[in-house]
């Protein structure tokens, strides 16, 4: 039913009606027909006496005395109700006298009348409209009767009945303007919506003046959602009585009544233009339009607000908050700076800072504020949750999983805490662990972007490039503008493209040889799980003369070439194979080479890798000219028990066609010791053992018991998520079988990587060891390898 905002129209029409019939008994004349008619039975002259002279009181027992000797006297039981009324303020006993007149001239329509404002006078309803009912019966045309009829009725709260008598009414006397107002009123409150706007239209052009009938009319359009008719009755208002601020404010209240938000803010912002120092009402605006997602004009709104009161917290709260929606970090950080400056310690600016100074990237300042926000509200939830995911984006699973233990403790398990854990898990490279938290989400929302994400990382931890495909589609359906999950499209996509590399490299050590290479890969994506590769690559040695690697017959340098093609493909998550064959050359000579490989991924934190290889053993330009082939079977292991500790290990057993085997183990444990916005680093332990069957002087180094022990150190430094440099070192002891005792030793290498996941990436590496150990013997040696990769 619609909303009618009237003014008038029930009790002012009956308090009307009742002054008109107090003011006939003051004046000693009855409401209708004359004096003579109402005083057919005359008072004694005693009773107008004690009129005349004011004595009320005695006139009305004199009349009293004359009606309890003859009670059938309608006059004098009407003049008697007349001076209860007006004189002795007795609604009661004016209505008693009433009825008793009534009751004597049940016919008399006119006392009927008086009757009914009589009981309206005494707060009977029922009884003042059975009264008008028998008045209207018995003179149905009587518009004053239908008049008060509508009154009655309208107070009773029977609109219906108020509506149909004033119809009446109109029906006799259509030019009647009051009559056609409120007829209009009551229709709206008798659920006539229609019949309504065709009462207040018909009233409008009688009375085009009446501005407030005129709002009134548009108040009960908006009530019924005709946002259109409220839009052509301000246009109309507009040219009768102009505009204001008040009128504009009205206006943005009644187009919100109407469900039009969008013409409610439009009337706002032109009352905020008339009151451009009114600045409360810009901040209304500025809500208004944060409401709505309206970012610039919002954000407009605030500034105009907060220029005008600058130190106001209400709106610097809400500066800082559209500042957060509309990406510019830089102005929510300083908007919390002001209100922490004006209430130190302000909870929610700590908490609105600190989860700004994640969103931006400033892990370690959102880690900070984190903490001093938790240390005086230790008890807000949310915030666990947030600190534990600023310390996972930092790279710090374990210690993530270790707060989300302590909010568990805290506050048991929730819906939050499981959505928490799970990405944390899945970005710890848990994909098994975060699955099963996920399974208590079953079925998956298709519409919950976060559980979505968590899933999509999962899945290409899982090895499952397929359903992770499938998994991005339908979060960058959900969200196709948000920046982190364009971040992660990137992330899932870069290693699955095709892609084409060249590389350069460059190596020499203290035993006078020097390789240098170039090489050409291209890798095609035939599906998700399957790759075309192929490859090609020149490589040239270089020995002094008197090094001992030098060619048989004397030379220092000698060049040769590969290439290859084959094929890798994964059939489950477990499993993937890849399988590499080809050629090398070397002035004339041609030989066969292939790699088989196999990928073991049986659980979580836990893979293996077996292979098999055959090719040129180009330690130096010696060992080419002989032809001495390798043949390298090995098996790798990286196992991560924890979200702390890694142990990576390598077992290998070689042949060579010159009759010679080499035996080799290597074992490297480390532990997480830094994770934050800029810098991962690792500490741990390595040990490399290995050993040849002869030292056949074939050009390549063959002790029989090689041994080496470090401290490694590994560390990362971030400069964005797709670009980082990274330095590793180690030092500790080495010997071999020709050495009388144990040396110091060492190495460092330093490198960038630059476009991890764009079009085009470059990868840069220099080296520098004292150590010993590789294929030709040097113990201190130097490298550099440059790559550009360019996908597709």
């Amino acid at each position: 039913m619609a909303k009618v905002t009237s003014r008038l129209p029930v009790r002012s029409l009956l308090a009307l009606a009742i002054a008109a019939s107090v003011q006939a008994a003051e004046t000693g004349t009855p409401i209708a027909g004359d004096a003579g008619a109402a005083l057919s039975s005359a008072p004694t002259d005693a009773g107008l006496r004690a009129e005349l002279q004011g004595r009320w009181a005695e006139a009305a027992a004199i009349y009293r005395r004359m009606l309890a000797a003859r009670p059938d006297q309608p006059a004098i039981w009407e003049r008697l109700s007349d001076i209860y009324a007006t004189r002795l303020s007795s609604p009661s006993d004016a209505l008693d006298a009433l009825r008793q007149a009534v009751r004597h001239a049940p016919s008399d329509a006119r006392l009927q009348h008086k009757l009914s404002q009589a009981a309206a006078v005494a707060g009977q309803p029922a009884a003042a409209m059975e009264a008008i009912e028998r008045a209207v019966q018995l003179d149905p045309d009587n518009l004053e009767y239908l008049r008060a009829r509508a009154t009655l009725a309208a107070w009773s709260g029977n609109h219906a009945v108020a509506l149909e008598s004033l119809v009446r009414v109109l029906a006799v006397t259509p030019e009647d303007a009051e009559a056609r107002l409120n007829a209009a009123r009551l229709a709206a409150l008798a659920a006539q919506p229609d019949a309504a706007a065709g009462h207040y239209r018909r009233y409008l052009a009688q009375r085009p003046e009446d501005r407030e009938a005129l709002l009134d009319y548009m108040a009960f359009e908006a009530g019924r959602g005709n946002a259109d008719a409220v839009r052509a009755l301000d246009r109309v208002h507009r040219q009768r009585f102009g505009a204001s601020k008040e009128y504009w404010l009205r206006l943005a209240e009644l187009f919100e009544e109407a469900h039009d938000v969008r013409a409610s803010l439009a009337a706002l912002d032109e009352a905020a233009r008339m009151a451009p120092d009114d600045h409360a009402l810009w901040f209304r605006l500025a809500q208004g339009y944060s409401a709505e997602e309206r970012v610039e004009p919002a954000w407009a709104a605030i500034e105009h607000a907060l220029a005008r009161a600058p130190d106001n917290l209400d709106y610097l709260r809400l500066r800082a908050g559209i500042a957060t929606w509309r990406g510019d970090y830089p102005a929510a950080i300083q908007t919390h700076d002001r209100i922490l400056a004006l209430v130190p310690g302000d909870p929610s600016s700590l908490l609105g800072k600190a989860r700004v100074s994640y969103w931006s990237g400033q892990l370690r300042v959102a880690e900070r504020l984190y903490d001093e926000y938790l240390a005086a509200q230790p008890d807000v939830a949310v915030a666990w949750l947030e600190r534990a995911t600023v310390q996972a984006e930092q790279g710090d699973s374990a210690r993530a999983m270790d707060m989300l233990e302590a909010y568990r403790e805290r506050f048991g398990d929730s819906e939050a805490y499981r959505r928490h854990k799970a990405r944390v898990l899945a970005w710890a490279a848990r994909p098994q662990a975060a699955f099963d938290v996920l399974a208590t989400f079953d079925p998956l929302p298709s519409d919950d972007h976060e559980l979505i994400y968590t899933r999509t990382v999962a899945l290409h931890y899982a090895r499952r490039p397929r359903e992770a495909l499938e998994s991005l589609q339908a979060l960058e359906a959900l969200r196709p503008d948000a920046p982190e999950v364009e971040s992660l499209g990137r992330f899932i996509r870069a290693p699955l493209r095709s892609h084409l590399a060249f590389g350069l490299s460059q190596s020499s050590g203290s035993d006078d040889v020097t390789t240098r290479q170039a090489r050409l890969r291209v890798e095609l994506a035939v599906s998700p799980e399957t790759r075309l590769r192929a490859g090609a690559e020149r490589q040239r040695v270089e020995a002094d003369v008197g090094s001992g690697f030098e060619r048989p017959d004397g030379g220092t340098a000698l060049s040769y070439s590969r290439a290859w093609l084959g094929l890798g493909h994964r059939f489950s998550s477990r499993v993937a194979t890849e399988l590499l064959a080809g050629r090398s050359r070397f002035e004339g000579d041609s030989r066969a080479t292939y790699l088989f490989g196999m990928d073991l991924d049986p659980g979580d934190g836990l893979s293996f890798r077996v292979s098999r290889q055959q090719d040129l053993f180009a330690a130096s330009p010696r060992a080419v000219d002989l032809g001495i082939e390798r043949r390298a079977n090995a098996v790798a292991v990286n196992w991560a028990p924890d979200l702390r500790h890694t142990l990576v290990g390598r077992l290998g057993y070689d042949t060579f066609s010159d009759g010679n085997d080499r035996w080799e183990l290597e074992l490297s444990p480390r532990r997480a010791m830094v994770r934050d916005e800029r810098l991962n680093l690792d500490i741990g332990l390595s040990g490399r053992w290995f050993g040849y069957l002869r030292d056949p002087g074939n050009g390549y180094y063959a002790p029989s018991h090689y041994q080496r022990y470090a401290v490694t150190a590994t560390g990362y430094w971030k400069i964005d998520d797709d670009n980082g440099v990274s330095l590793s070192a180690s030092v500790g002891p080495y010997k071999d079988d020709r050495m009388d005792g144990f040396r110091a030793g060492g190495d460092i290498a330093v490198a960038g990587y630059f476009g991890i996941t764009r079009d085009f990436r470059l990868d840069v590496r220099l080296a520098k060891s004292h150590y010993g150990g590789g294929a030709a013997g040097g113990y201190r040696s130097r490298s550099f390898d440059i790559n550009l990769t360019y996908r597709f």
